[in-house]
């Protein structure tokens, strides 16, 4: 009896571990698709870069308007100075998206023209088992909507 209840905690145990051991290769997989897509948008290969979005992202979105926001955005934020990985998770289970392999990841950026910028890449696995971006976010915080900083034409 003691026998058993070893081999079933040590099966337990190795079944745990190997789990972890996927989760990691999960997420350095989707870390480097991830990578190099910033890297396409940082260096203007838009169109490119729109291609690593998964099919359903491509279905229900505008590919001229993204070219022209993502252009956008990136004059906007400037030259990028560095970029590092602050954060990853694993999921295998998004509401709204289903069942699936996913990984979320939070990069810190800094841009010439944006002090920090945080930046967010949802990635999915597809059928052919490749890493696709399902999602691209960021958020900063701006000097011109600084309330403690005086407004021009702003009594005294």
């Amino acid at each position: 009896m003691k026998k058993i209840i070893l081999l079933s905690l040590l099966l337990l145990f190795i079944n745990i571990v190997n789990g972890q051991i996927f989760k990691e290769k999960y997420i350095k997989d989707a870390t480097k698709v991830a990578n190099v897509w910033l890297e396409k948008i940082n260096n203007k290969n838009f169109s490119e870069a729109y291609d690593q979005y998964s099919e359903k992202v491509k279905a229900n979105s505008d590919s001229t308007y993204w070219l022209k926001a993502i252009n956008q955005l990136m004059i906007e934020f400037g030259g990028l100075k560095s970029r590092e990985l602050s954060s990853s998770k694993f999921e295998n289970t998004i509401e709204g998206l289903g069942d699936g392999f996913y990984v979320f990841l939070e990069f810190k950026s800094l841009y010439k023209n944006i002090n920090l910028c945080d930046e967010y890449v949802l990635l999915g696995q597809n059928d052919n088992l490749k890493w696709k971006i399902l999602r691209y976010d960021f958020s900063y915080e701006s000097d011109k909507l600084d309330p403690e900083k005086e407004l021009p034409n702003q009594g005294n």
